[in-house]
């Protein structure tokens, strides 16, 4: 099925979404205002926000991140990191290429993974979110129907039926990427 939202639906709700959880206006969260350092998220606000979108949206966000994902797939993180514990091209290449869209001014190697946390910003978790919707599943299992829309609740459903539909989750999304990035570098995986 075709993903039903647009990017900015979930942008909005993204923005919604930390508002709430940060008690603030909605003007004040733009797409490169940081989480952290500009908004002042804590760990426990970045919880509370991950709940509030899976509970609207129906969809499962990722539980790790994308380098303990790059070093699953390659079988260690030896060749993540250099000798000073920053991030290497290849890592920062892997998180530029990923579903949350980073750019080469916020990620780049020399980076430690605590500064590519905190570069993180609505429209990285807007477009990730995004991307969930794009693993729909072809048809319903209800009904068969190959169309998806928005449900006033938010979540998607069946065009067709009204059946909730279900995602891939954001550490499936997330790991699909990593392999797909290292496959366009021409990056060898381990098999198994």
């Amino acid at each position: 099925m075709q993903n039903p939202y647009e990017p900015e639906q979930i942008q909005e709700i993204v923005r919604e979404g930390l508002a709430q959880v940060l008690g603030t206006g909605t003007d004040e969260i733009t797409p490169d205002a940081t989480l952290v350092g500009d908004l002042g998220a804590e760990s426990l606000d970045l919880v509370e926000f991950r709940f509030e979108m899976e509970t609207k949206l129906g969809v499962a966000l990722p539980k790790s991140n994308v380098l303990d994902q790059l070093a699953g797939v390659l079988g260690g993180s030896e060749r993540l990191y250099d000798e000073r514990g920053g991030i290497t091209e290849l890592a920062a290449e892997v998180l530029r290429r990923s579903a949350f869209g980073y750019s080469a001014e916020q990620v780049h190697a020399g980076q430690r993974p605590y500064e590519v946390a905190a570069a993180a910003t609505s429209a990285h978790w807007a477009a990730f979110t995004h991307a969930i919707f794009d693993h729909l599943p072809e048809n319903c299992t209800e009904c068969g129907a190959d169309k998806a829309e928005p449900a006033a609740s938010g979540k998607a459903v069946c065009a067709g039926c009204g059946a909730a539909l279900e995602a891939a989750t954001g550490d499936e999304v997330m790991a699909e990427g990593v392999r797909s990035a290292l496959a366009a570098l021409g990056q060898a995986q381990p098999v198994g």
